[in-house]
């Protein structure tokens, strides 16, 4: 204990010498850093992104600079409101948020940046006169100068956890109060945030506001580092998330018509599934099989790429599975597995299901988003491993709206009960969804918060 102590003391001088360090030094220090850093991930990065999609044609967007017809959008004297919403997890919880903001004031005008090409087709939806959407300037010194000067946002909100300093040190300069929306921190975060304290906390220092999602949160946000004055609970928007309009509301029923599970049977999902949990599922159905012969399994895998390796692995159970993309070729045959082949349908499957299997919660760790499942009244079952959605668990556990399995063994004998049991599956899923409900509203609670900031923000620029 003696050594520990004494780094601890070692380390808390070094701390405190270190929380002297003049700003302008701490400026100077993370541009170095950050430039050295970027010149070394540089071709990296580029081999990344041009394997999705052409990185250099919009590159200039990258550094602050902009095309004509957005450059003419932002000479107008209605200065926007700029959302940051990096990927494609982030985009939807800004559609949340615009929508909310727009019943609140129709013709706010919105500029959206994003990291990612998939997160800016996710945006897409949301273009027209009143919203543009580009790429995030780099955290460059120069491509947040150059991207402040052209957008003069009249704040800046930022979704979920992204804190880039030369972008929040512009902003104060600028006089741009900065809100974090839909905020959560994992141990581990709080762990490095508090190692990087001297370094990190004057830069936490410059968000006004922090729409955190947990009273947790809360907590961990405080010990971070975080100014707690400017930390506010709001509860989470991915349940808001969850209850967009669905893009193809009848197509469930389409898939389980085609599959020819339309007579009776009981159909179990598996919702982004990882390596492993397939064979688990497929063991599962096989053992049941004898007691509900109702019992059907659909899969859909996480990552559509790994179609042909689950394939070779179900061979060997000796069921029946067809793939998702055969099915209106030779559908109606009634196999005991579909393997959905194709990519962006699981929101739509959802609804037809009886049974909901969360993947990622057996084989995997940190577990996958079950408000989805939970907004259509589906009997949801888990594995144990559910680290990255701790507070759902918990909310859902409360109110006995999720079976939560330690083992195989142990979903082997939930999901029998469940199958024995039709009244203890439907309310389940009832108790399901009264969860969902009831935590429905985070959304509107920021976007009412955000625009009575904004109006004071533009109250003060039209003084100056």
């Amino acid at each position: 204990g003696d050594h520990r102590t004494a780094a601890g003391r070692v380390w808390e001088g070094a701390s405190k010498s270190m929380s002297s360090i003049p700003q302008p030094l701490l400026k100077i220090g993370y541009n170095v850093l950050f430039t050295i850093g970027f010149a070394l991930t540089w071709p990296y990065l580029t081999y990344l992104i041009w394997r999705r999609q052409p990185f250099w044609e919009r590159l200039g967007e990258r550094l602050g600079h902009y095309p004509p017809d957005l450059k003419e959008w932002l000479k107008d004297p209605r200065r926007p409101i700029w959302i940051h919403a990096v990927s494609v997890g982030e985009m939807l919880l800004a559609r949340v948020l615009v929508r909310e903001l727009r019943a609140l004031r129709p013709n706010l005008r919105i500029l959206l940046t994003t990291g990612t090409p998939t997160g800016r087709r996710m945006g897409e939806p949301l273009l027209d006169p009143q919203t543009r959407m580009v790429y995030a300037p780099t955290d460059f010194y120069y491509s947040m100068l150059r991207a402040f000067r052209r957008i003069r946002p009249t704040a800046l909100i930022l979704v979920e956890n992204e804190i880039w300093p030369n972008m929040l040190w512009r902003a104060e300069k600028m006089g741009v109060k900065v809100f974090l929306v839909n905020s959560r921190l994992s141990r581990r975060n709080r762990r490095l945030f508090r190692i990087a304290r001297s370094f990190v906390r004057p830069v936490l220092q410059l968000f006004d506001w922090i729409g955190v999602q947990s009273p947790e949160d809360m907590r961990r946000f405080a010990m971070a580092g975080f100014p707690e004055e400017h930390l506010h609970l709001m509860g989470s928007m991915k349940y808001d998330v969850a209850a967009l309009a669905s893009d193809h509301p009848g197509k469930g029923l389409e898939v389980r018509q085609a599959a020819g599970w339309d007579q009776g049977q009981v159909l179990f999902l598996g919702g982004s599934t990882h390596p492993g949990e397939e064979k688990i599922l497929a063991e599962l159905v096989r053992a049941l099989r004898g007691k509900h012969p109702e019992l059907r399994l659909m899969l859909v895998p996480r990552h559509v790429e790994r179609t042909s390796s689950i394939l070779a692995e179900l061979r060997g159970t000796g069921l029946r599975v067809m793939r998702r993309s055969d099915l209106e070729s030779q559908g109606g045959s009634d196999p005991e597995i579909v393997l959905v082949d194709t990519t962006g349908e699981l929101r739509d499957l959802y609804p037809t299901a009886d049974l909901v299997f969360i993947g990622k919660t057996m084989s995997g760790t940190g577990g996958q988003n079950f408000l989805e499942a939970a907004r259509y009244g589906r009997a949801i079952v888990a594995g144990p491993h559910m680290e990255n959605f701790m507070s759902l668990r918990r909310e859902f556990e409360e109110t006995k709206g999720i079976r939560v399995a330690g083992s195989a063994e142990e979903l082997e004998r939930v999901v029998g009960e469940l199958l024995a049991n039709r009244e203890e599956r439907e309310e389940l899923g009832r108790r399901a969804k009264a969860c969902f409900q009831e935590h429905l509203g985070a959304g509107r609670r920021c976007a009412e918060v955000l625009i009575g900031e904004i109006a004071k923000s533009e109250r003060s620029s039209a003084r100056d």
